[in-house]
């Protein structure tokens, strides 16, 4: 019996993506409208966190010059990583717009 000839990729179902396929797709345009929007919740819960993790302490008497602060460190967290996540979600949307708006090049 004879095998038949077939190339690596195709052999293990590994082929390489059509390269005239799908890049373009306006509808995810929406999708980085949609993150745009969520990045600025994001954006806003971040601060409203972090303000409520900031707490102005009673000067003392002897003192007034001197400015106390608290920070509650939970509440700082989470900023950080909300922030952390509005950034990601940022970048996606950075990714989607590109791919939404790509053009295909036409080879003479």
């Amino acid at each position: 019996m004879s095998t038949p000839q077939t190339s690596e990729p195709e052999a293990v179902g590994l082929g390489w993506p059509d390269p005239t396929g799908g890049l373009n797709r306006p509808r995810r345009a929406v999708a980085a409208a949609v993150e745009l929007v969520l990045v600025g919740a994001l954006v806003w819960f971040a601060l409203w966190a972090y303000d409520r993790g900031t707490v102005q302490l009673a000067p003392v008497a002897e003192r007034p010059d001197l400015d106390f602060q608290h920070f509650a460190g939970n509440w700082i967290g989470i900023s950080v990583a909300v922030g952390t996540l509005a950034a990601l979600l940022l970048l996606d949307a950075g990714r989607q717009l590109a791919l939404a708006v790509r053009t295909r090049s036409r080879r003479a």
